[in-house]
């Protein structure tokens, strides 16, 4: 579910769009997203991979679901990197940071 503003220790979803590394400014449609390529920080404490590697949602379009479980949302600020460890990246790194209540 996706609460606003998110809620600490709840469940949280969300979506985004990765950058194309070959054309910036518009959105990688159907990114490859591999273990690792998206990290966990939670109030500064470094970063993990999530458990649920985020997916392309509805499959082909350049939306990406992020699922939090309530144990990865247990912190004031929450903090997701995507950051694609191919040599030569077919998205741009992000950053999101997420403020619970």
């Amino acid at each position: 579910m996706a609460y606003n503003p998110p809620r600490r220790n709840v469940a949280f979803v969300t979506r985004v769009s990765l950058d194309s590394y070959a054309s910036p400014g518009r959105a990688q449609v159907a990114p490859t997203l591999a273990a690792g390529d998206v990290k966990i920080d939670k109030d500064g404490a470094g970063l993990n991979n999530l458990n649920t590697l985020p997916s392309v949602s509805p499959s082909g379009s350049q939306l990406v679901l992020v699922s939090l479980l309530a144990a990865e949302m247990d912190a004031d600020v929450v903090t997701i990197v995507f950051r694609d460890q191919t040599a030569t990246p077919e998205w741009c790194d992000l950053t999101l940071c997420i403020e619970t209540t």
